[in-house]
């Protein structure tokens, strides 16, 4: 397999299998511009250590708008890959038949459960550094820049499980995902949006 065949097979179909989850993450950062719904998640409740549940950074609105990005583009995904270019195949060795739409190939609706795995990993780091004392905005290293990731694809599992190299999709996603993170990551420090360039 020579490298331009290995980065379309690849990276670029886990890129497109992964989008939602992308989405769902730029979109939640970027919502801190829309003026409601801005309500910390934990409403403002400490856990049993005395410290923030979550913290401000984590609100309503960002939970609310990343969701809704993440299965939105989904949906644009589902419709591209099915009705105009056929891009997912369902691997012929799965016990899952399609429908004639494909579904559990890839699903219109998988992108809302891949935002719902971005947000749960998201919540979890912000209550891990909570205790570990790591102000609201701060990054906790590693898991920041590929847990959302790992998440948001188990969640959707069990609806794109028939997919052709699930596997090798999941594995070069999460190996792709931190190099991905950091290219966003540093445009969105400058521009005002993350509190840290990583």
């Amino acid at each position: 397999m020579d490298a331009h065949t290995f980065f379309y097979d690849y990276v670029f179909f886990a890129l497109l299998y992964g989008l939602p989850i992308y989405m769902c993450n730029s979109f939640a950062n970027l919502s801190k511009f829309i003026p409601w719904l801005g309500s910390p998640v934990d409403f403002n409740k400490n856990w049993t250590d005395g410290r923030r549940i979550f913290g401000d950074h984590k609100t309503w609105r960002g939970i609310i708008f990343g969701i809704i990005f993440g299965t939105v583009t989904g949906v644009i995904i589902w419709y591209l890959c099915f009705f105009k270019y056929n891009l997912f195949e369902l691997n012929p060795s799965s016990s899952w038949e399609p429908t004639s739409t494909g579904y559990p190939v890839y699903p219109w609706y998988v992108g809302f459960f891949m935002s719902i795995g971005d947000h749960a990993a998201d919540l979890l780091g912000s209550f891990i550094k909570r205790r570990m004392n790591i102000q609201s905005g701060g990054s906790l290293p590693l898991y920041d820049q590929g847990s959302f990731a790992v998440t948001g694809v188990l969640l959707a599992l069990p609806f794109t499980w028939g997919l052709t190299n699930i596997w090798w999709l999941f594995l070069t996603l999460v190996v792709v995902t931190p190099f991905v993170h950091f290219i966003v990551n540093i445009p969105a420090y400058w521009l005002g949006l993350k509190d840290v360039w990583y």
